[in-house]
């Protein structure tokens, strides 16, 4: 699991999960919350089929930061 605690005034928390039973590709679950906010956090499943977690971590933290700089008020 990645936690980035400020980014842009974002919170961001990645784990990877599995993409199937029995299957050696990773995705990742992405959680981003707006600090000092009370709004629900914005939860996504990043598709990215890596062979390793810590990969797939890696490329959904990278898609956050793009989604934040993208579409920050």
């Amino acid at each position: 699991m990645i936690v980035e605690s400020d980014y842009k005034g974002y919170r961001i928390e990645v784990e990877a999960i599995p993409s199937a039973p029995k299957s050696d590709r990773w995705h990742a679950d992405v959680r981003m919350r707006r600090l000092f906010n009370q709004d629900k956090p914005r939860r996504e499943t990043v598709t990215c089929y890596k062979l390793r977690a810590d990969l797939a971590e890696h490329s959904a933290l990278i898609w956050a930061r793009r989604w934040i700089d993208a579409n920050a008020r």
